[in-house]
């Protein structure tokens, strides 16, 4: 039994070296972090880059698990989040993952949810590495429909291949629509993507010309 117990006993004190857990006080001063020391990678002036929180962390007010991403100032680039956080016309579900804008490191670039969210009357699909992404003032710029939906007057199809889009403002900007329909004497069908100008003039869209909505 002896023989048995003493290799096991090695193995455990290996593994525990090996997943050590270290803490590290961010460069922007906004807080301290606690991790698992084989987890982490670091710039090149030996600031944090990334790396696995060993327990859940606040950080500019925020509640942070798993793995975290800095940028090379130490402000937050990309987190897993610890709880729901409610947001001016939206909720974001706990275990959803949040991106930061590369420019503006205070705004919130895409998010994966964990689970579908409306987002001004709109159902988002959420999910594995599903992106919706967002404007600066925190309106909706595209997401992917968690279901064929009618959206300010379009019929809109569901799809993971085709998102719908959005101005700025609010208003729908690209859409796949889910029945046929008649705009200004011309008829689209069902499956064809149309975008939709800012003065409400319908045409077909071709994703092909446009690369970036």
């Amino acid at each position: 039994m002896k023989k048995i117990l003493f290799p096991i006993c090695v193995t455990i004190l290996i593994v525990a070296g090996c997943t050590s857990i270290k803490t590290n006080s961010l460069s922007n001063d906004s807080g301290t972090i606690s991790f698992f020391d084989n987890t982490a990678e670091y710039y090149p002036g030996g600031k944090i880059m990334k790396c696995k929180l060993s327990d859940t962390v606040t950080l500019n007010g925020y509640k942070c698990i798993s793995w975290i991403r800095f940028f090379e100032n130490g402000q937050i680039k990309q987190f897993k989040t610890a709880r729901d956080i409610k947001m001016n016309n939206y909720t974001i579900p706990s275990n959803s993952t949040v991106f930061f804008d590369e420019q503006n490191h205070d705004k919130i670039k895409y998010i994966w949810f964990s689970k579908d969210v409306i987002i001004n009357h709109v159902e988002c699909k959420g999910g594995s590495k599903i992106t919706t992404e967002l404007y600066d003032n925190g309106n909706l710029k595209n997401c992917f429909l968690s279901r064929s939906q009618k959206i300010q007057g379009f019929p809109c199809q569901s799809s993971l291949l085709k998102p719908v889009y959005f101005y700025p403002n609010g208003k729908i900007k690209i859409l796949t629509l889910s029945n046929d329909s008649k705009f200004t004497n011309t008829v689209y069908k069902s499956g064809e993507s149309i975008i939709v100008g800012e003065d409400g003039h319908v045409s077909k869209f071709e994703r092909k010309l446009l690369r970036n909505p």
